[in-house]
């Protein structure tokens, strides 16, 4: 009982490690748009244009992030999840996604395939193409398609190996997050890998 609760906590740090890491990108940029404006003395509409997409940037991502991680993701529909990110990826522009299908699932398969294609993304640093197919017999994949497609290896073992508390970090915690999602419901998430693309199975 003491151990799991070491790894509760362990886990609330980390996922709030990762949200805070991927908000100082855009948070920053309106503090910089900001400095401009008090540089140029007055109103800039280059950096009053950095602050509002920057600022857009930031609502997108925290949404996705209360969806993903947050309990608001077990009780909204497949088709919120849906249109939060894929406004957040088409905002991105350097990733396209597919999912037709998502009003097959329910909200807690949908909040563990939101986990799924965050996970995808990272896998694709120079963009490419993600898309989501769901079947009868429930066996959801998320492919990713693009150059030097690969998915981490520390983030590989957290989805399928025994896991140290101590090795977890910022860099694999949604792994690890999404692993205990699919186990909660008795499935889990395995990865197949081929040149440029990669494949998250969730059965």
């Amino acid at each position: 009982m003491q151990q799991d609760r070491q790894l509760e906590l362990i886990l609330i740090e980390l996922i709030s490690s990762r949200i805070c890491h991927d908000l100082v990108g855009p948070v920053g940029a309106v503090n910089a748009g900001a400095e401009l404006m008090d540089e140029a003395g007055g109103t800039d509409d280059e950096a009053l244009a950095l602050m509002r997409r920057s600022g857009q940037e930031a609502q997108r991502r925290l949404q996705l992030f209360r969806l993903a991680y947050g309990r608001a993701g077990n009780s909204v529909d497949a088709s919120t999840m849906h249109k939060t990110i894929t406004q957040a990826y088409e905002a991105d522009g350097k990733v396209s996604l597919d999912w037709a299908d998502y009003r097959t699932i329910d909200a807690v398969t949908g909040r563990i395939v939101l986990n799924m294609i965050m996970m995808a993304r990272e896998a694709l640093p120079f963009g490419g193409d993600i898309s989501v197919q769901c079947d009868s017999g429930q066996e959801i994949r998320v492919i990713a398609q693009g150059k030097r497609a690969a998915i981490r290896p520390e983030i590989e073992k957290v989805l399928s190996g025994p896991v140290d508390p101590n090795d977890l970090d910022p860099r694999n915690i949604q792994g690890f997050f999404a692993r205990n999602l699919a186990e909660r419901l008795g499935k889990g998430v395995r990865v197949e890998a081929k040149e440029n693309s990669v494949t998250l199975i969730y059965v």
